[in-house]
């Protein structure tokens, strides 16, 4: 079991049945033990070639190309990528002609690295949000060509397309500079290998990175207080 607050999935090495089963197990636990209850609508029993979506990602079986072997992944949902196009179409389109690029700069920029920062993990993350980025680019040159009066775009480069050092073209005013999806690049999700103690029966010996370690010596200690 994998569980994230109260979001969890379970993998069952077995047939459909099996997995049914272990369905139905689980539900009857968590109303006779915890008294809670388990959505069957809502709860989805799925292979793990077809895949399915979990804290945002869509988590899927696929087929390595060198050793041919199949490997989980973690991929960005097609859902996902429209919904943040929907947004910037949404902030980008309710902020007035009148007001600066560095008013949409500032509007967007948190956005986009919120989003690159949860997703930079995905597997083809890289990919999507290169086309993102050109998205993006020619939705803040529209907005711009409204501003001013729809001139050309040879005209609003030299305006506002400026390269800082060391970096790509970007839409840019004054200090202010729009943010790529692509900058800092992607990263593999590093190995947690975390136990959480259950408040139940779960053993006490834990394995903590460095970081969590302080919280859950301080968690032991109200528990006993």
């Amino acid at each position: 079991m994998v569980r994230y607050a109260d979001d969890f999935v379970v993998l069952v090495d077995g047939t459909r049945e099996q997995a049914e089963a272990e369905k139905l197990a689980l539900a009857e636990f968590l109303k006779t033990e915890l008294g809670m209850e388990l959505s069957i609508e809502k709860t989805q029993i799925t292979s793990a070639e077809e895949g399915f979506d979990f804290l945002g990602y869509r988590v899927a079986q696929t087929k390595a190309r060198q050793t041919g072997r199949r490997v989980g992944n973690l991929f960005i949902p097609k859902s996902k990528l429209n919904d943040l196009r929907h947004k910037i179409k949404v902030v980008v389109g309710g902020i007035p002609t009148g007001c600066t690029l560095t008013d949409v700069i500032d509007k967007l920029n948190p956005v986009l690295l919120g989003w690159r920062n949860h997703y930079q993990y995905a597997t083809g993350a890289y990919r999507e949000f290169h086309r993102l980025d050109f998205w993006i680019w020619q939705r803040i040159g529209c907005w711009l060509k409204r501003k001013h009066g729809d001139p050309a775009w040879p005209v609003l480069r030299r305006l506002y397309h400026h390269r800082a050092s060391g970096q790509r073209r970007q839409w840019t005013e004054g200090s202010k500079r729009l943010r790529f999806l692509t900058q800092g690049g992607t990263r593999r999700y590093p190995p947690q290998l975390i136990e959480k103690p259950n408040g139940c029966n779960a053993d006490r010996t834990y394995a903590h990175r460095e970081s969590a370690r302080g919280f859950w010596d301080a968690f032991d200690r109200l528990r006993h207080i």
